[in-house]
């Protein structure tokens, strides 16, 4: 076995995909918002959103999938499998707080654009602490601390610019 496939990330958590998924997640839900036409109603933003990174999960997953079967040259095992299916997963999961917004918006019966554009303000501010909390977690300090966090914010910046320049 080559010194490649001895450390392949999928024979145990990969705790770099899992982490990196779900700031990815984030990026793709604000997108989602962002794309939402004003005249959805809150459901089938949450739906489309929810859609999305279904299929970006399953996507990702068989690319890891067929790689790891390539570079390995075999069948995975149970264990390969279910490291594989699960550390995308955050990709999916982090559309959960802008999801539960754009609920609890709908229940106090907010105007479906304007509960969007707020789904999509909450989006970036945890891109903000998401960035920070990795970035301090890699342990960045000074001004790389505050430049990878502003780089993670810049990311929910430009997504609402998008938008901005779509109407």
């Amino acid at each position: 076995m080559s010194d490649e496939q001895a450390h392949l990330p999928h024979q145990a958590p990969d705790l770099h995909r899992r982490r990196a998924s779900y700031l990815y997640g984030l990026i793709v839900s604000g997108a989602v918002l962002a794309a939402a036409s004003e005249s959805y109603r809150i459901s089938r933003v949450v739906l489309a959103m929810f859609a999305t990174l279904i299929i970006y999960w399953a996507s990702e997953t068989y690319v890891h999938w067929i790689a790891a079967r390539e570079l390995l040259q075999r069948n995975l095992t149970v264990a390969e499998r279910r490291h594989i299916l699960l550390d995308g997963w955050p990709l999916v999961t982090a559309s959960a707080v802008p999801a539960l917004v754009l609920l609890v918006e709908a229940l106090l019966k907010v105007e479906d654009a304007r509960a969007v554009d707020i789904a999509l303000l909450v989006n970036t501010a945890l891109l903000l602490v998401v960035g920070y909390r990795m970035s301090r977690q890699s342990a960045l300090t000074g001004w790389r601390l505050w430049a990878s966090t502003a780089t993670a914010g810049a990311l929910g910046v430009a997504i609402i610019a998008v938008k901005t320049f779509m109407k």
